[in-house]
């Protein structure tokens, strides 16, 4: 308490009263409340409010309420701009008050609010954790508002032991179930202490945020500034090695910020691998590359992991079409630890989809993906005081699938079940209770969606063009468990707006059993890798969806003479006037790709493909690219080549003539052979 009211007693303020609201009768302890009050705060500006009458103890957590209503609201009369409400063992310090005041302000058109990270200070980790998460936080998938450099994000867990309310804020909370201790409980389901410092945290929560809180990260850094950190001081947590809580440190705790670009693309194939760097690291491990998030979690209890033993992991499995992933009760997703040959489990975008369960009616098997491209092995787990080895073949299924009535399933072998810990190991287990318990996410959903992120899309329906766009996600659970990675706690009816994956005028699921996406066949022989068109099975009207590959490339046969290269400059001034297309250029030409990059202007220089003119049939990369234009070195461009392309894409011709010296096409080869 004394180290709450010095952090007080340093705002610069024109005025403050302090009310510290105990239920104490005590007079010995009464008078050290009194007596810090005098000692610490400007004479006059400190009084002790006891209630010692209380039925429950926990109930001196709502006898603020009164306050907030009578003296700061109906008896104010310009006196108070702000109330303040803390638990007895944070310190707010004027810095986090005047960034409450200016990102208040910043957000009041969003309908959000400010919050904080209630940190400790870990002295095994050697820095400040956070008190309130289990996992990492990806921030691609949870609801989120850029402004400037900083990305505001709804926390997983968005609770926060004090609230800073003005007088609009004030005049909303008194009429808000929140407000009021019964009702409060229709709310969230936390804790009367919780509930009391919940203040609007869940009222009046705009779409598609499942809080109204959110917490300031600068983009590039993936760091939280100093200004929205309060510290708990007790550290009960960080110090606690029986708790889940605490052991992420602050600068470890944030992914994926810096893929939030103007294009905000969701990262998903791509995902950050997590590994860990030696296997005696304590409790979280480094984060030294860009990128790559290490975690490695200390813990006695690898005599109960997966047997992956080498003679246990057949390679070169041939795979069935039924491949799902697994989300644990966590929300999180199982994956094999290749480097720490374990099996883990991690937050979406954070854990590397490289284990799947392949079904085959009431049976499965594990298969993990190695390190090496195509290399696919089936994983076997069980106790290790057994000391038999197993042959396992690439065509058995090992596994029972016990199958739940809320679409979750059990995967047990023999006595065991597959079980999924807070400290990010997955275990073998004895029982199947919720932590036993996956939801299943078909692999082809996942693979999918990576191509819609990656690539754009033009949609048959509308005529637009789009990409898979960073948004909040849900696996469908009716209500989180606490430590979801996704949502521990949601507003009414938020989730409503987090179970659908939102891709231009379609919707899919991520749990769902049916395939979603299916994707027109390659041409591996041509090296082709990309598809030109898929159907998308949409969640609302269970109709299917058209959408063809929109990545346009233009392409130029470059002979040597000077003049050339200023006719390509015009062509390439004009194609840039033209809105929207996004298009890369290929050039054919007997030059130096090395000197032809160096006169290539922005932006077409980095994604630029450059073909040997000396060398027939040269069709590399260019087969991934949908429409094809063939253009003639000083060839204008007009402004409506982005709807001629989709004219050409919506009506299924093979060519197209643009006019102007430029044809369109969309089989690579025809021009190739042409030209």
């Amino acid at each position: 308490m004394a180290e709450v009211l010095r952090s007080l007693a340093e705002y610069p303020v024109a005025s403050m009263d302090v009310i510290i609201v105990t239920n104490t009768l005590q007079k010995d302890e009464l008078g050290a409340l009194n007596r810090l009050c005098r000692e610490t705060l400007t004479s006059g500006t400190g009084t002790v409010r006891s209630y010692g009458d209380l039925t429950n103890g926990w109930d001196l957590t709502w006898c603020h309420k009164s306050i907030i209503a009578k003296d700061f609201i109906k008896e104010n009369h310009g006196r108070y701009t702000h109330f303040i409400y803390l638990e007895n063992d944070i310190r707010l310090s004027f810095m986090n008050f005047c960034y409450f005041v200016e990102y208040r302000e910043a957000l009041r058109t969003f309908g959000l609010l400010p919050s904080f990270i209630r940190v400790e200070y870990s002295t095994a980790l050697g820095g400040f954790t956070s008190s309130d998460v289990f996992w990492p936080v990806y921030v691609p998938v949870q609801s989120h508002v850029l402004l400037g450099d900083l990305v505001l994000v709804n926390m997983p867990n968005p609770y926060n032991p004090l609230f800073i309310l003005d007088l609009e804020l004030g005049a909303e909370y008194v009429q808000s179930p929140s407000f009021d201790r019964q009702a409060s409980g229709t709310v969230c389901p936390w804790g009367v202490a919780e509930r009391a410092a919940m203040g609007l945290c869940l009222e009046n929560v705009p779409a598609p945020f499942q809080s109204r809180y959110v917490a300031p990260i600068y983009q590039k850094a993936g760091t939280v500034p100093a200004f929205a950190w309060v510290w708990h001081m007790p550290n009960n947590y960080a110090d606690n090695p029986r708790s889940a809580l605490g052991k992420i440190r602050m600068d470890r705790m944030f992914v994926g910020a810096g893929e939030l670009g103007q294009e905000g693309r969701w990262s998903i194939a791509n995902s950050i691998a997590v590994t860990a760097d030696h296997l005696d690291d304590q409790r979280q491990g480094s984060s030294d590359e860009p990128g790559r998030y290490h975690a490695g979690v200390a813990s006695n209890a690898a005599a109960d992991d997966f047997d992956t033993d080498a003679s246990l992991l057949a390679e070169n499995v041939p795979a069935l079409s039924d491949q799902n992933y697994l989300i644990t009760h966590h929300d999180t997703v199982v994956f094999f630890d290749s480097d720490l040959r374990r099996v883990r489990h991690a937050p979406f975008g954070i854990a590397p989809w490289s284990l799947a369960i392949e079904l085959a009616g009431q049976t499965g098997r594990l298969l993990a993906q190695g390190k090496s491209p195509g290399e696919v092995r089936q994983l076997s787990f069980g106790t290790a005081d057994n000391d038999a080895t197993t042959h396992v073949t690439s065509t058995s299924f090992d596994c029972d699938i016990e199958t739940f009535s809320d679409g979750s399933v059990g995967i047990r072998t023999g006595d065991h079940y597959l079980g999924s810990d807070l400290d990010g190991f997955v275990r073998p287990k004895h029982w199947c209770r919720e932590w036993e318990r996956y939801q299943l996410v078909r692999a082809d959903t996942i693979e999918g969606l990576a191509l819609l992120r990656r690539y754009s899309w033009l949609s048959h329906a509308d005529r637009r063009v789009y990409s898979l766009a960073a948004q909040p996600i849900d696996f469908g659970r009716e209500r989180p468990a606490e430590s979801s990675a996704l949502a521990a706690s949601l507003a009414p009816g938020a989730i409503a707006f987090r179970r659908k994956v939102a891709f231009g005028p379609v919707a899919l699921k991520l749990i769902e059993r049916r395939p979603q996406i299916v994707f027109e066949p390659c041409n591996p022989a041509l090296g082709q890798i990309i598809p030109e068109r898929l159907k998308i099975l949409d969640s609302n009207t269970q109709a299917q969806s058209d959408f063809s590959l929109f990545r346009p490339l233009i392409h130029f046969l470059l002979g040597n003479e000077h003049s050339e290269l200023e006719k390509l400059r015009h062509s390439l001034d004009t194609l840039s006037r033209v809105a929207g297309l996004g298009a890369a250029i290929c050039i054919t030409s007997a030059q130096s790709s090395t000197y032809l990059r160096q006169l290539i202007p922005e932006p077409y220089r980095s994604d630029a493909l450059f073909l040997d003119a000396r060398v027939t049939g040269a069709l590399v990369g260019i087969l991934n690219y949908h429409p094809v234009v063939h253009a003639y070195v000083g060839c204008t461009f007009d402004t409506d080549l982005k709807e001629n392309l989709i004219k050409l894409l919506l009506s299924r011709k093979r060519e197209l003539m643009l006019g102007s010296g430029s044809t369109a096409y969309t089989s690579a080869p025809n021009f190739l052979t042409q030209s």
